[in-house]
């Protein structure tokens, strides 16, 4: 079985587009893994590197950009959901569920892209089901410097701290996650790693677990939603903890340059390097001088 890695890249800029799928090419076989990026329509440059390199761009359109700047369009999509809300209450069977797909749809796409990935990816996953591992990632600032699935364990949910960042403590995912769920809710999470929504992996139908949990969760906070929160609230809460690894930034297949990683890592031989091992994927690369550099240069931009 194939694996997958999915990637949602709206409003992309075309060098980060293309050092993405450029690099997980170098290292993922289209014959082993199928690369699939969630896109809206950029330029014929961004087509061209897809059939090059056998990536499935799937069109996906987003209205948070306009309905954030206009009133009247954020008042008529806000009306619509608590309209539709009202609906589905008083509705049973088929009518119910007719209901609760548009419901779904337009919530999708009202609320920030980074959010509504999630919704894009489950869909794609109740049709393209038979795939043995599944990662979602990050477009922007992820770099692969080999195949994210091997030497881990097929049959679990990977997810992957952010260094020394903890809740309870002042700092922005401490933040995030009080403006959804409360003071309290932040007291509940309090001494527990931060863990990041921008690369996760794991089997295939833990992955299309958790992003159901993720969509869900979602619909209970229409209004005041940061995907990181909800992630670490479905983490620590609604998922098994028996299926989950926790990977800290020396295991596991990615590296996130975020807070205090510099004792974590080093450069040899043009590769970031983790104990003595290649590590497979970069986050953030970008976040720190010496690896933005270095994958600038060895992925060049084409013009085309």
């Amino acid at each position: 079985m194939k694996d997958l890695i999915m990637g949602y890249a709206t409003n992309s800029k075309f060098d980060d587009f293309y050092r993405f799928v450029v690099s997980i090419r170098q290292h993922c076989h289209p014959d082993k893994v199928d690369v699939v990026v969630f896109i809206n329509a950029l330029g014929n440059e961004f087509a061209k590197v897809a059939v090059e390199h056998n990536i499935t761009l799937i069109p996906v359109e987003n209205v948070w950009k306009w309905v954030t700047s206009s009133k009247l369009l954020n008042l008529v999509y806000y009306a619509k959901i608590l309209g539709l809300q009202v609906l589905m209450r008083l509705s049973s069977g088929a009518d119910r569920v007719s209901l609760e797909n548009d419901y779904r749809h337009t919530l999708a796409h009202w609320i920030h892209p980074i959010v509504g990935r999630w919704f894009a990816y489950h869909t794609f996953l109740k049709v393209n089901s038979s795939y043995r591992m599944v990662m979602t990632s990050d477009v922007r600032d992820v770099i692969f410097q080999a195949s994210p699935f091997h030497n881990l364990d097929s049959t679990k949910l990977h997810v992957f701290e952010q260094a020394s960042r903890y809740y309870g403590q002042k700092n922005l995912d401490s933040q995030w996650f009080s403006m959804v769920y409360g003071k309290k809710g932040l007291e509940e999470v309090a001494g527990k790693a931060a863990l990041c929504a921008g690369t996760i992996l794991g089997e295939n139908a833990l992955m299309t677990q958790l992003i159901e949990l993720m969509t869900l969760e979602t619909q209970f906070h229409p209004r005041n939603i940061i995907d990181q929160a909800v992630f670490n609230k479905v983490i620590n809460h609604d998922f098994p903890s028996n299926q989950v690894v926790r990977h800290n930034l020396k295991s596991g297949s990615v590296l996130t340059l975020c807070a205090d990683h510099k004792e974590a890592w080093e450069i040899q031989d043009d590769k970031v390097i983790v104990d003595g091992r290649i590590a497979p994927v970069i986050h953030m690369y970008d976040r720190d001088p010496q690896t933005n550099q270095l994958f600038l240069s060895k992925i060049p931009i084409p013009q085309y």
